[in-house]
């Protein structure tokens, strides 16, 4: 088996799949029921509709496009009694104690591929009218759109048997003194048109450049002053393009596939990406992760500007715009650093200074300067500590350092490394727990193969930056020998490692064998460790290449993004893999990378 040619049929799938999109541009009704910062649906029919009476019911209606069958996790937060219809058929129908608590629900929803209708009927009583529905997990990303305007996200809604809600009427432009506004089409023959005026233009002769019907041919953007650059990814001028209805705006949304998209997996996958077109020789893979950058970073100022304008939840970045944990931007910061450091990619100090700014000054910490899980929108995570949250920091810093030259960084990373070590670390086996719950003041016991896995490897990066003078070095260097010994006699004879790393009966995982490979490697060529750890991440790739990958580029044995548990059941039976999941695509070209080195 060649593991060049099967690490390229890899590379080029993930690729095709997520080839390059344009965004959506679509049109935005910012009143009535949207998404507030929490990401969820606010359907205050208290506010919405004052005129209700005690016992009158107000319905909603939006739907949802899935891309297969799935089954989603709806949350309702209750004002006032409700029911769900999902396609016709009802779902749930709330009780006197979830309507005496104003509890919040959660209702497994299964979809089928493409249209879904999701309806809600609501009852006004003394204590409230409405509710919040939508995602039960904190920024997760996706949207509702209306049935009678299927490209305008959003709801309807309407009063017992009266007209539906909201409704459109046209907008007065308003402009100060020395103030303009630019409107923007196309011709029939697809010019571009740029106007200067006061109010929109006629629509006879254009088109909507967006493909966007009843809108209207132009947007236009204003209060202006002066000259400016138009753009369609960016705010101008702290204001962005509008239709000539009152409260309707542009806005993009990310396009089918995860180009352009921001997560701490697809920060792994595109450094995978970079790292392997490097080897190889491909400019294009290259050039691919540097345009998939491009994307974020050309995109970032619109969506803070959009959070903030649109009531919190933006329709880009839905993680970094509304950013309350590593997770939301360590990851896949430190690629950002790397597409600038090794890839040329420009345009990317903004986002880095806004990220450092977060980690140095915002990111919860213990007492001792560990990093911590709290305030987050996604509750369940909340007074925590995480192994994961290693390689959602160490990297972002180690690079950090490189770029500024300032040793704050590297210090800081290695200060990780000493307290997770106290905080997590499993004193019989040598291994790390997954998670300490600090409510109960308790780690977990589970050596998770991936939450070792980053550990091993945020090690082995910091290890790559620091010079050998540092002061931490000499700590770090006996930390991670010591963390390679104690994983190398639990291999596999099949040469990967397992989901629970002491545990015979739990299944063989790519993603950590993939992770302890690479830092094996990377450990060999450091003159840490000798060479037979070489030859134990050469057959663990070899592993990896033969079962869990196939001639079309497929990726299986991955362990799907996880929460915790103090059982070893989740992690054997509960937390299964998922064939191309992006926690290991990457990984597994990095380890290829530093096998084929």
């Amino acid at each position: 088996m060649d593991i060049s040619e099967r690490a390229k049929k890899v590379a080029e799938r993930y690729m095709e799949e997520n080839g390059e999109t344009p965004l959506l541009m679509k049109p935005f009704y910012d009143g009535g029921i949207k998404r507030g910062a929490d990401y969820r649906y606010h359907a205050d029919f208290t506010a919405l509709l004052p005129e209700a009476r005690i016992g009158d019911a107000a319905f909603c209606e939006c739907l949802y496009f899935a891309g297969e069958d799935e089954v989603i996790m709806l949350a309702v937060k209750l004002f006032s009694p409700v029911e769900l219809w999902i396609n016709g058929e009802r779902v749930y129908k709330s009780d006197v104690f979830a309507e005496r608590e104003m509890r919040e629900v959660r209702i497994d929803a299964a979809m089928k591929k493409g249209e879904n209708r999701i309806k809600l009927r609501f009852v006004r009583t003394k204590l409230g009218f409405g509710g919040i529905f939508g995602t039960w997990l904190g920024k997760w990303d996706f949207c509702f759109f209306r049935p009678d305007c299927p490209i305008c996200e959003g709801a309807r809604y309407r009063l017992n048997d009266g007209a539906w809600l909201p409704k459109l009427k046209e907008a007065e432009i308003v402009l100060n003194e020395n103030e303009y506004a630019l409107f923007y089409t196309k011709t029939k023959d697809g010019e571009d048109v740029y106007v200067k005026g006061e109010k929109f233009p006629e629509d006879k002769d254009f088109v909507n450049p967006f493909g966007i019907e009843g809108f209207g041919a132009w947007v236009g953007l204003y209060p202006l002053k002066g000259e400016c650059e138009p753009s369609f990814t960016s705010t101008v001028q702290g204001t962005y393009w509008r239709f000539k209805y009152e409260n309707v705006w542009l806005r993009p949304y990310y396009g089918a596939g995860l180009f352009g998209r921001w997560s701490y997996p697809l920060g792994v996958t595109l450094y995978g990406l970079l790292r392997f077109g490097e080897l190889v020789g491909d400019n294009s893979i290259r050039d691919y992760v540097v345009e998939h950058v491009k994307r974020c970073t050309d995109t970032f100022k619109y969506a803070l500007w959009d959070k903030e304008a649109h009531g919190g939840a933006a329709s880009l970045h839905n993680l970094l715009a509304g950013i309350d944990s590593l997770d939301d931007c360590g990851a896949f910061g430190a690629l950002v650093e790397e597409a600038a450091l090794s890839a040329g990619a420009e345009g990317t100090e903004e986002v880095c200074d806004y990220i450092s700014d977060y980690i140095e000054h915002r990111q919860p910490r213990l007492e001792s300067g560990a990093f911590c899980r709290k305030n987050q929108m996604h509750s369940f995570h909340n007074d925590t500590v995480w192994a994961d949250d290693l390689y959602m920091s160490v990297p972002f810093l180690c690079r950090r350092y490189k770029i500024t030259g300032e040793e704050k960084y590297l210090s800081d990373a290695a200060n990780q490394f000493i307290q997770y070590d106290k905080l997590l670390g499993i004193k019989e086996s040598g291994l790390v727990s997954h998670v300490l719950d600090l409510r109960h003041n308790a780690a977990t016991g589970i050596p998770w193969g991936r939450g070792n896995g980053w550990g091993v490897f945020s090690l082995s990066e910091w290890l790559s930056f620091a010079p050998e003078d540092f002061p931490e070095r000499a700590e770090i260097e006996k930390m991670f020998v010591r963390r390679c010994e104690t994983l190398a006699p639990l291999q596999s004879e099949d040469g990967r490692w397992r989901q629970v790393l002491d545990d015979d009966e739990a299944y063989l995982e790519t993603s950590c064998s993939a992770m302890i490979a690479c830092a094996f490697m990377r450990g060999v060529r450091m003159g840490l460790l000798g060479e037979e750890y070489a030859e134990r991440a050469k057959r663990s790739v070899s592993s990896i290449y033969e079962n869990c990958t196939d001639d079309e580029g497929n990726l299986y044995g991955v362990c799907r993004g996880s929460e915790f548990s103090f059982a070893k059941e989740y992690y054997k039976k509960e937390l299964l893999t998922r064939k191309n999941d992006t926690h290991g695509i990457g990984i597994i070209l990095l380890a290829a990378y530093e096998v084929m080195r």
